[in-house]
């Protein structure tokens, strides 16, 4: 059974980074065929339409065909209100708490990010959202 998988928007971002062994380890995961993808309007508009206004083509491509390929959560009252939730409740930012709430709302087992484990993302408990960082991994 595949790993219902959050991609951070970091993640997409990294996939065209400096650094080929970054490079390497997004492709790879991106590309793993034990996962299932589920992304959502917040992941969309921190890339999107960055990425059309610098003209930067291939990401952008590249991105869209990954939202192609996941389940696409549309943001509801109810994503809102659960990211105020767990903002409140775990200090997180507000962006990273609508990505909670949405990896939560799409049923992720997992949400994968970029972000420094240090960070309040990993405040959330376990049972509520497994979160994985990518930060520093050899």
């Amino acid at each position: 059974m595949a790993i219902t998988t959050y991609l951070d928007s970091s993640v997409l971002i990294n996939a065209f980074n400096n650094d080929q062994a970054i490079v390497l380890r997004t492709l790879n995961l991106l590309s793993d065929p034990n996962r299932s993808f589920i992304t959502g309007d917040y992941v969309f508009l921190e890339v999107i339409p960055k990425e059309r206004y610098f003209r930067m083509f291939a990401q952008e491509a590249f991105c869209a065909n990954i939202f192609r390929k996941s389940t696409f959560i549309r943001s509801t009252d109810e994503i809102i209100a659960k990211a105020d939730e767990i903002a409140t409740m775990y200090g997180l930012a507000a962006m990273d708490a609508l990505h909670a709430a949405t990896a939560i709302a799409g049923g992720a087992d997992e949400l994968i990010t970029f972000e420094k484990p240090n960070k309040p993302f990993f405040r959330i408990p376990r049972e509520t959202l497994a979160i994985t960082s990518l930060y520093g991994e050899a």
